[in-house]
């Protein structure tokens, strides 16, 4: 008897620890799939590419702000995002089959990296975690505020062919995600997991979202689609 109860201990144990073992779980995701990307007609989305984001506030915030833009922009599917701040990492791999380390059937081809039409560049000019305090009817509450300068430049020609300052603001109040169409509210990236889930983390995402509606916007009214 006592063996049985015993046993019907160990199995639960086992069950217990088997539901608290590693998991892995994708939190953010949209976008064309792989197959859809490397198939899409070149000329029927604008090409475009991110530069890294020059930090010009106190905090090194660019790096991060600017893989979010990366990655919203490719999942609103709408434009053939290149790859620039980690081209080299691309070119390594190229380099590795020019000199035939490579077996020739898996090999990469040179020469047909695709060019950008347009550049995305920018400026991080406000990034203010403790903005102000707010006043509200049930006590106070902490604001932050994040702006960017950004401009869509014209990779043939270096014109700057669309200026736009954008700001994002918010307080310790929940967000609505329902407004956030590109940048959602999955965890926030490396580079500012500092500011996870505080008014900053909501600033950025505003921020960054506005900049995603306003590219979008701008390939819908002008340049080349």
């Amino acid at each position: 008897m006592k063996k049985t109860i015993a046993y019907c201990f160990w199995g639960i144990a086992v069950l217990i620890l088997q539901g608290c073992g590693p998991t892995a779980t994708v939190v953010s995701s949209g976008g064309p799939t792989i197959v859809e990307a490397q198939n899409v007609d070149a000329a029927g989305k604008m090409r475009i590419a991110v530069a890294r984001f020059e930090n010009k506030s106190a905090y090194m915030v660019g790096e991060g702000m600017t893989d979010m833009l990366t990655s919203a922009l490719f999942r609103t599917g709408r434009f053939i995002v290149l790859e620039r701040e980690n081209l080299d990492a691309v070119l390594q791999e190229q380099k590795l089959s020019s000199v035939g380390v490579i077996n020739e059937k898996t090999a990469i081809p040179a020469g047909l990296l695709e060019g950008a039409e347009f550049l995305v560049l920018g400026a991080i000019t406000m990034f203010e975690p403790d903005a102000r305090g707010v006043r509200t009817a049930v006590g106070g509450a902490k604001q932050s505020r994040v702006a960017i300068d950004m401009r869509i430049v014209d990779s043939t020609t270096a014109r700057v062919v669309a200026s736009v300052t954008v700001e994002g603001s918010a307080t310790d109040f929940a967000l609505d995600a329902g407004i956030l169409k590109y940048i959602g509210v999955g965890p926030i990236i490396s580079g500012l997991r500092a500011w996870s889930n505080t008014p900053v983390d909501k600033a950025i995402r505003l921020c960054l979202e506005k900049a995603v509606d306003y590219i979008i916007t701008y390939s819908m009214k002008g340049a080349k689609r």
